[in-house]
């Protein structure tokens, strides 16, 4: 006897829920090891705690969706309908119902975090800074008009969602909701899957490097591929078919996933010893400094332990080296008469500039080794000094 529809999708579902929880504890891990400390916790955190949450529900729904009927029945079953059948399609329309919401709240939870992330890495970029807010706007107004039209408008009232039998027909088809839900949520990924890529182009770094990371960041595109799925299957199952379950399994844990990845390094660097992710790409890319009139000398190099901004994010050298640019370029910088462009070290070493003391743990969790120093001192700058030959 073959493994029925339901029994698939079971298998499928959790697995992947498996998968994603995993993902999620090896970002709160890594966040322990970035943070120094649980209770030093970001918003973004919060939020996919509560992301997981609504995708625990997602999971449970899917699955008692499939085993239970629901109101979108066809007519032929609906005219021999038994009570205890409406009671048990009832009770499906309600898991049908509670999974759409849950399932809303984790696309668009893990598009939060993502734009948090994305808030972090501009920082000190004014112009993708100013692009990061647009598209956190339109994912929120987006999230906004899809609730609403799902709850206030193509079925009232809100009740007749889980009403057997329903006398309008978007009440068990979602038809028009699945429509407008499908336009923002892919349209937002394509805008939110588009913030990063810029910065990898323009970004100073090795070729692997980038190609690493750009991959990293167009994971966004298995989300979008797996809502168009999800949507088509939507469209195209017929009557009984649970097909389309699947694509929800497969679209939440893609999305939490995804929106988790980025924040793993830590964690693999402690269990790998890989140390950072960046490292040196050879004096004509790393140890270079360029002088500026107006901002004294900007450093493309830089150091273990103060790639933290003040909210305890990770500023990615790539942000780094295109801040660097300062007045708009990407290199060179002005100096009045002329650009001057000083490289290739002939040595150096680095020192930290210490003002005071700190009276809790340093931000980045572990203790400064070979500095001098102990764990209170608090670090305002660390420079690396090199002599250099002008370039020709």
């Amino acid at each position: 006897m073959g493994m029925s529809e339901a029994q698939s999708l079971a298998i499928e579902s959790w697995t992947l829920y498996t998968i994603a929880i995993l993902v999620v504890i090896g970002r709160t891990l890594s966040r322990r090891i970035l943070l120094g400390s649980f209770k030093k916790l970001q918003i973004d955190d919060y939020i996919m705690y509560f992301v997981v949450c609504c995708y625990t529900i997602v999971i449970v729904g899917i699955n008692q969706t499939a085993v239970n009927l629901n109101a979108y029945l066809p007519p032929s079953f609906l005219a021999t309908i038994t009570p205890a059948e409406i009671q048990n399609a009832i009770y499906g329309c309600k898991w049908t119902f509670a999974t759409e919401m849950t399932k809303l709240s984790t696309v668009w939870g893990c598009k939060a975090c993502l734009l948090i992330l994305y808030n972090h890495m501009t920082k000190g970029l004014p112009r993708y800074h100013r692009a990061v807010k647009y598209v956190a706007a339109y994912t929120l107004l987006g999230y906004i008009i899809v609730m609403i039209l799902f709850l206030g408008v193509w079925c009232r009232p809100v009740n007749w969602y889980w009403k057997v039998p329903v006398p309008n027909s978007q009440c068990a088809s979602y038809y028009n909701h699945l429509i407008d839900d499908a336009v923002f949520n892919i349209t937002s990924d394509l805008l939110i899957l588009s913030l990063p890529i810029p910065l990898l182009i323009k970004a100073q770094l090795p070729l692997k490097r980038k190609i690493v990371l750009f991959g990293i960041f167009s994971l966004g595109t298995l989300v979008i591929l797996c809502a168009i799925l999800n949507r088509y299957y939507n469209f195209t199952a017929g009557y009984g078919s649970l097909i389309y379950l699947n694509w929800y399994a497969g679209e939440t844990s893609t999305a939490v996933i995804v929106a988790n990845i980025p924040h793993l390094w830590p964690l693999i660097s402690r269990v790998f010893g890989l140390g950072a992710f960046k490292s040196s790409a050879g004096p004509d890319s790393s140890n270079r400094f360029h002088l500026s009139s107006n901002q004294g000398i900007t450093s493309r190099r830089r150091t273990a332990h103060h790639g933290l901004d003040h909210d305890g994010y990770i500023r990615s050298e790539s942000e780094e080296r295109i801040a660097g640019g300062g007045n708009g370029g990407w290199g060179t910088k002005s100096m009045g008469d002329g650009d001057v462009e000083l490289a290739h070290a002939n040595g150096g070493f680095d020192t930290n500039v210490v003002g005071g003391r700190r009276t809790d743990a340093p931000v980045w969790g572990m203790p400064i080794h070979d500095s001098g120093m102990d764990d209170k001192d608090r670090i305002m700058k660390t420079v690396h000094i090199n002599q250099f030959s002008e370039n020709d």
